[in-house]
């Protein structure tokens, strides 16, 4: 598993992240994988293919390895609940 947390840490954004976001804000109004119209679909083949792009830069075995959560929380809880068995425990400090 790898985890990165960039928006908790990565101030001010460097120009080009701060410019495809721009562009994917312009372009990709729609929910991925929501409907079949036009935008829908053109927003659900860019999410696949920054998947497939993670995927290949992180040695993953594909794209539907690579899930994209929006926030630290989410992600632990997601890794946990993938994890853990019945009896297992989580110790956790009075920071998160």
């Amino acid at each position: 598993m790898i985890y990165l947390d960039n928006s908790a840490t990565t101030f001010p954004k460097p120009l080009p992240v701060r410019e495809a976001m721009q562009q994917a804000l312009r372009e990709f109004g729609a929910n991925p994988g929501r409907s079949g119209y036009g935008m829908s679909m053109r927003t659900t083949q860019a999410l696949y293919d920054c998947r497939r792009t993670a995927a290949d830069f992180f040695g993953a075995s594909g794209p539907e390895c690579v899930v994209f959560q929006p926030s630290c929380t989410q992600s632990l809880n997601l890794v946990l609940k993938g994890s853990l068995r019945s009896g297992d425990h989580v110790v956790v400090s009075d920071l998160e």
